[in-house]
């Protein structure tokens, strides 16, 4: 099992950043730690309210790979549950990848521009990017299905978002299994798919596996850039009361090559707090591999 931590656990006087502020996240501690750092080098509490500055963003990023193989991780940046661009060391990107070699650090400058409506930014990092798994492997989905989140409040004295449009489920399943979110061949059952063709119809389920009621903005990432749900509509709201299971079909989006496609579910939209871990914290579902 491998430790992550939603905050950095970073030494920034060792040379060689092999170990962590906290016990047991140094070098060779099998762990996974990352976060922002404000300008004077202190760490930003995941789901705490950011201050632009000059309607701009501007943090420096550290991931520490306290791990003993090297890995390839990308970054994405949701404004309002949009993806939105921004710099890496002042070149833009929509998505950035990087490698963090064995037991070592990795920082970067990082900064997204906001305007007066922003209100939530949500940075996910993305394990192996460019790994396709099409074969049914749960222990390596099961790694690669789950991302490393920060997201956080923005303050602001602008104009309040627009909510997310709810979405429409096809049905409403009240018995059998559940899970917070998954992509299944059939509606009734939650069989993982490793792989599907391009342009086939698949079933999306937002389920509520705890005892109160739930509310998601659901985005979809293909080879990690946000494509639509239905309508042209980016991101969708989904309420869920206890032990439903809301599904959708949707038709896979039509590709030249193998691409990644996932389905992220972000709880509690524009109600993150650093006092409550579940609001920091999206769901992903077990990727599938789109073959053309």
């Amino acid at each position: 099992m491998i430790g992550i931590s939603g905050w950095i656990f970073y030494n920034k006087t060792s040379d060689e950043n092999t170990k962590g502020v906290q016990p047991g996240f140094r070098e060779g501690s099998n762990t996974i730690s990352y976060g922002l750092l404000d300008a004077d080098g202190k760490v930003v509490d995941n789901g705490s309210a950011l201050e632009p500055k000059n309607n701009k963003l501007e943090y420096t990023l550290s991931l520490s790979n306290f791990i003993e193989v090297e890995r390839e991780y990308a970054l994405i940046v949701l404004r309002n549950f949009e993806q939105t661009p921004f710099t890496v060391e002042g070149k833009q990107y929509s998505v950035y990848t990087f490698n963090a070699k064995p037991n070592k650090s990795i920082e970067f400058n990082l900064s997204v521009a906001t305007n007066d409506s922003t209100k939530e930014i949500d940075y996910l990092i993305i394990k192996k990017p460019n790994y396709l798994i099409d074969q049914l492997d749960i222990s390596k989905m099961g790694t690669l299905q789950e991302l490393l989140p920060m997201r956080f409040m923005v303050k602001s004295n602008g104009e309040e978002p627009k909510a997310a449009a709810g979405l429409i489920p096809d049905d409403v399943i009240k018995e059998g299994p559940n899970d917070t979110i998954f992509v299944s061949k059939q509606k009734e059952e939650l069989n993982i798919l490793p792989a599907a063709g391009s342009g086939e119809h698949v079933f999306i389920s937002v389920g509520n596996v705890g005892e109160k009621k739930e509310n998601y903005n659901i985005i979809l990432l293909n080879q990690w850039q946000q494509i639509s749900l239905e309508n042209d509509q980016v991101v969708g709201n989904v309420a869920v009361n206890p032990g439903e299971r809301k599904v959708f079909e949707y038709k896979l989006p039509k590709v030249q090559h193998d691409s990644n496609f996932q389905v992220i579910a972000l709880p509690k939209s524009y109600e993150v707090s650093e006092s409550d871990y579940e609001s920091t914290v999206p769901s992903g579902s077990f990727r599938t591999v789109i073959k053309p």
